[in-house]
């Protein structure tokens, strides 16, 4: 299986020195966000992110995971892989800053870098829609931008 899934994201994990950790759960936490990394090797990858737009009270959510997928089969090790990278270069680009929110009209906007576009995510009423673009001008569309903390 995907002996190597997994292992990046716990010491990424370990260097950010995350709040909580119970078992194969890490907490994080911002200002105005907060993660949840569940990270077993043989069976699961996942990310639960929220954050919270300190004026209004909307939220935006966005998830990343590794699904219904037997990590434990050999075929699944490159998907693994792919997901562990996406989760770290999030959490990376929350670190960095370069993670934006934003209000387009009454909806709460995330912008941030991943896997070589910009996602925007804009919470809906009950779910949230992300959309990939090519370059940050369009991801950013519609309204005023400042980094999460």
């Amino acid at each position: 299986m995907t002996a190597e899934a997994g292992h990046r994201l716990l010491a990424f994990l370990r260097e950010l020195q995350a709040v909580e950790v119970i078992e194969s759960r890490w907490r994080l936490t911002g200002s105005i966000w907060h993660a949840t990394v569940d990270v077993e090797p043989r069976r699961w990858l996942g990310l639960a992110f929220e954050a919270m737009d300190p004026v209004t009270g909307k939220r935006a959510t966005y998830d990343i995971d590794t699904d219904s997928y037997d990590l434990s089969q050999d075929e699944q090790r490159e998907f693994a892989e792919e997901i562990e990278r996406d989760i770290i270069e999030f959490l990376d680009n929350l670190r960095k800053g370069v993670m934006l929110r934003g209000n387009n009209g009454r909806k709460f906007v995330l912008v941030f870098p991943l896997g070589g576009s910009y996602v925007r995510v804009v919470q809906g009423r009950f779910m949230a829609a992300a959309s990939a673009h090519a370059d940050l001008a369009a991801a950013r569309a519609g309204g005023d931008y400042v980094p999460v903390d």
